[in-house]
């Protein structure tokens, strides 16, 4: 249900309404994670181009098993107040989960954008299709570009995703011109994974409307943000999954005391926390533990820094960021991820008031979805979280939630 009316004492209330004291807390719109994969689970089982763990686990048992029992993830995102999600590359399945979940008082709101396009060669993207479907496909030509736009669009995808800009590969960037002109087209919009300055300028170039990542190779320059405020896009800093993929190394080593204070994590997730140690002696002979976690720590050191100075810089451009964790990656567990994303956004020097709106209104445009919910407004959804400590003080205070409204339905959070 929508917002009737919102304002002081002087509105008045309809009879038989519930009314809840929440004297001297705080309410804020419900959050949005603006860059989410349901296909992933958290843990390595479902990226055996990582590690390779499909001895122990059947890659399409799992999937079949993520498509058809979404409730567990969807608690996971409510229990943490995200009343909105963006799953920005998955299998065909999550494009129609839009619409199932829409109605659905349990489930965040959800935008999906479907199976990625890549140059990547197409046995590396096998790894992460099932024997019948799949979320990665090779862009082989402009024509077959043009067609899987077309049929994305027709389905109800919400944007098409690149995994990837090829810019030496003069076939890939020729299908890549054609896939944004068909996007184009048909009124869809062009999502990128781009984590270079040069390809994420290429990306601009072509009319990209969100970047689904940072760029981490070095200071963004001027022509980046004049693009950038051109095209009006919207940036996804993903700061925390690195981080989370070398915490999901570590914990092979030893077990993982992770915070999960409203006991909002999905249960897949809480077992491999449980029993990540367990695989230790099950990784691959030819996997090097101890040489990937330190690759991972050489990214973190290396990258993090210029992600957040990248951030701040994008940020006082005035370019549009929106919170996103990539959540489904190792170690960044679906719901629970955004506190640290917020976090680390704050650490970037951007003030906690600010971050509110790139978690909230942001998350929403960047969902297609601004018109029904992002912000507190007559007529728009009842989306909204209810916090014991302010969140414009210290972004952190968002792990006081205490209340999740989604579209009129009060859930309290779960904290046995």
């Amino acid at each position: 249900s929508s917002i009737v009316e919102i304002g002081d004492k002087t509105v008045s209330i309809p009879k038989g309404a519930e009314i809840i004291d929440i004297t001297g807390k705080f309410v804020t719109p419900g959050l949005i994670d603006a860059h989410i994969h349901f296909s992933q689970t958290g843990f390595f089982d479902a990226r055996p181009n990582i590690i390779d763990l499909r001895d122990y686990f059947d890659f399409d048992e799992l999937q079949d098993d993520l498509k058809n029992n979404p409730q567990s993830y969807y608690d996971a995102y409510l229990r943490s107040g995200v009343t909105g999600v963006y799953d920005v590359g998955g299998f065909l399945w999550s494009i129609t989960r839009q619409k199932e979940a829409e109605n659905n008082y349990k489930s965040p709101h959800i935008a999906a954008s479907g199976p990625l396009l890549s140059g990547v060669d197409q046995t590396r993207l096998d790894y992460f299709n099932t024997s019948n479907a799949k979320q990665m496909m090779y862009l082989s030509s402009p024509e077959m570009g043009r067609e899987t736009v077309r049929q994305y669009s027709k389905l109800g995808s919400t944007g098409i995703k690149i995994w990837g800009v090829m810019l030496k590969d003069s076939s890939f960037m020729k299908s890549l011109r054609a896939v944004a002109d068909e996007t184009h087209n048909q009124n869809n919009k062009l999502i990128v994974h781009a984590t270079s300055l040069d390809q994420a300028k290429e990306a601009l170039r072509l009319g990209a409307k969100i970047l689904v990542h940072s760029v981490e190779d070095q200071e963004v320059d001027e022509e980046f943000i004049q693009l950038a405020l051109k095209n009006d896009i919207i940036y996804l800093p993903t700061i925390t999954v690195t981080r989370g993929y070398l915490e999901a190394f570590k914990s092979f080593k030893e077990k993982w005391d992770f915070d999960d204070a409203h006991n909002a994590m999905d249960v897949r997730a809480k077992t491999f926390l449980e029993t990540s140690t367990d695989y230790l002696d099950k990784l691959p002979e030819d996997f090097n533990l101890e040489e990937r976690i330190q690759r991972f720590e050489n990214y973190v050191s290396q990258d993090e820094p210029i992600i957040l100075q990248n951030l701040k810089k994008v940020h006082d451009a005035g370019i549009k960021v929106a919170v996103a964790t990539d959540a489904g990656n190792p170690g960044t567990f679906h719901g629970v991820s955004i506190y640290y994303e917020m976090e680390m956004m704050q650490k970037a020097g951007i003030e906690p008031k600010d971050i509110i709106v790139m978690a909230t209104q942001n998350g929403a445009i960047a969902m297609d979805r601004a018109d029904d919910f992002g912000t507190l407004e007559k007529g728009k959804f009842a989306n909204l979280i209810i916090l014991e400590k302010d969140p414009a003080i210290d972004i952190a205070n968002f792990r006081s939630l205490t209340h999740v409204m989604r579209t009129g339905v009060m859930n309290p959070i779960y904290n046995e």
